[in-house]
Parts: C-alpha cells; structure tokens; sequence
C-alpha cells in the first residue's frame, strides 16, 4: 500500500514519462518473495480489533516514512527549487500557482478495508468521502499555470539544446530541483526500501495462517447475515459497488456487517499484528540500509526547512 508522494500538479503532469516516482532510492534489499525472512513469533493479539479512527494504527515501518506535514514540506520546496531554475531560462513558474495543494488520505485509511461505523455510514465508497473531505476548493482556473511547450521543455530537460543561450541541465530543472533536495536517482521522499518493507508486509500478511483463519471466521460471521464473501477484499471489490458513484443502501448494510464481523473476529487486531511482525523482522533484516535511509530523509528535511524559511 505505497503511499503517494506530493508532487506539484503541473510538473506530474510533464514529468510522469520521466520519472516513476518521487521516493529516495535508498539501497538494501527489500523485503521480498525470494529473500527469506527470519521465522516470525506470533504476537499477542489486540483487545479490540477496530480503532476510533484508521490512523491510530501505527504499523513498525512509519518512522521510516515521511509524515504528511514534511512530505508537503518537501514538495513546497522542490517547488522553490523549480521556480528558481526556470527563472534562469526567463519562465515565470510561480510558486503560489504551480505548487497546487495535493490530498493525502491519513495513513491506513483503509488498509485492512472498510474498518470503523463512521467509515462504513458511506458503505466502501468511504475513500472517496474521505478524499472529497479533504480536498481543498478548487483554484480559480486564471490561477493555473500555463505551461508551454518550450517551458515543458526545460522542465523535463527534453530540450534538446540551450535554451536562452544556457544549456539544460540533464532531466531538467526538476532533477535539477531534487538534487539540491538531497534525492537520489530523480526522486525523493519516502525510502524505496520502507516502501518495498510495507507493500511487501501486506502482501505476506495475507497468506499468513493467522490471517486466513480470521479470514474464515469473519467469512462465517457475514454468512450468517446473508452476506457471501470469502474475505474482506471480496466484499470491498465487489462489482456492484463500482456501478454507482454514491452508495447504495445494501452497500452502506454491507460495510456496516463487515465493521460488525471485524469486531467480532478481531480481524484487525489480528491482521495488523501479524502484519507488525513481518515489519520488524523486515526491519532487522534491513537496519543498516533503513539507518542510511533516516539519513537521508534528516537531510531532505534539512534542506526543505532551510529554502521555506529562505523563502519567506
């Protein structure tokens, strides 16, 4: 469940070609179907499966990604960094407009599914609530850059040539911009190998007996509502939810059974402690480079503290 980085509209949009991601290419070796992984001990499980709020999980691997505050401190930056370059060519790239406000759902929304009542009151349309809650008015349409093809030019580096009698920096001004960020490889933010530890946990976690036992017995706990789902990504995944933009009432009384079946089964309690476990194992096996990592990321902010605060 890769987290998205915040990255200014306008250059996502000439960038995506260029560049895959906006993560520091920390090394190490993820942890991954191929690289064994220490035994894990079965923890002991939650008292209570659902928390107030999907936030409140805290899984192993979060000091090793960044918080939604210095991931937009970053990109606030990376902006500056930008503007300040293409000034260098004579394109006026505003800050104010060109750094659109980005949304980032809190962390763990909805990774073990629909999970507390207040999410299921929207049935498993409960991300796009959240993502409607949170995201800010819209800019006033004069407020949009406009990008030209010359300017898209010197962004991606795709010039070909000097522009206003200055040469190009290799893949532009924005890896320009996440150099003296302190990225590597034309990315920043969250570390490749934290990413590569959280996504595979996930993964891992679902095929654990611990999780597929709990699987089975919140499966039986919605059959006896008169709910047929073998798990709860059957239930969230269902077609009929995608066929209305709002949810409908057997939806809303779908996620409302399954936050009830959760609760009863300790399906969260479960599944994020198994989870936890094969994190802090990824963790052990990965702690020189997730310590390089750190590094990394005290360095990024560093610098993205230094140029908002220059800039004010």
């Amino acid at each position: 469940m890769r987290r998205d980085c915040a990255v200014p509209a306008v250059v996502a949009v000439f960038l995506a070609a260029a560049v895959t991601g906006c993560t520091s290419a920390a090394g190490g070796r993820p942890a991954a179907a191929g690289n064994p992984e220490p035994a894990v001990t079965p923890l002991p499980l939650t008292a209570t499966a659902t928390p107030s709020r999907p936030s409140d999980l805290v899984l192993p691997i979060a000091p090793y990604l960044f918080t939604d505050a210095q991931s937009s401190q970053l990109a606030a930056a990376h902006t500056e960094l930008v503007s300040a370059c293409m000034k260098r060519y004579g394109f006026a790239y505003s800050v104010s407009t060109a750094s659109a406000p980005s949304v980032r759902l809190p962390a763990n929304e909805s990774r073990y599914g629909v999970m507390t009542p207040d999410q299921a009151r929207y049935g498993y349309h409960f991300m796009a609530e959240e993502m409607k809650r949170l995201q800010p008015a819209a800019a006033p349409a004069h407020d949009a850059p406009k990008v030209t093809p010359a300017m898209a030019s010197v962004l991606t580096g795709t010039a070909g040539g000097p522009v206003n009698g200055r040469s190009v920096p290799s893949g532009g001004c924005n890896a320009e911009a996440t150099a003296k960020l302190g990225g590597r490889n034309g990315r920043y933010g969250d570390p490749d190998i934290a990413e590569s530890i959280q996504a595979d946990s996930f993964t891992r976690s679902q095929s654990d007996v611990r999780v597929l036992k709990t699987f089975a017995a919140w499966s039986a706990c919605m059959r006896a509502g008169g709910y047929h789902y073998k798990d709860p990504n059957a239930a969230t995944n269902d077609p009929r939810w995608s066929s209305s933009a709002e949810p409908t009432a057997a939806e809303i009384a779908t996620a409302r059974a399954d936050v009830a079946c959760k609760r009863r089964t300790d399906l969260v309690g479960v599944w994020f402690s198994v989870e936890s476990a094969y994190q802090a194992a990824a963790i052990e096996l990965n702690a020189g480079s997730l310590r390089q990592a750190r590094s990394t990321m005290r360095r990024e902010l560093r610098i993205a503290a230094a140029l908002i605060g220059s800039s004010r």
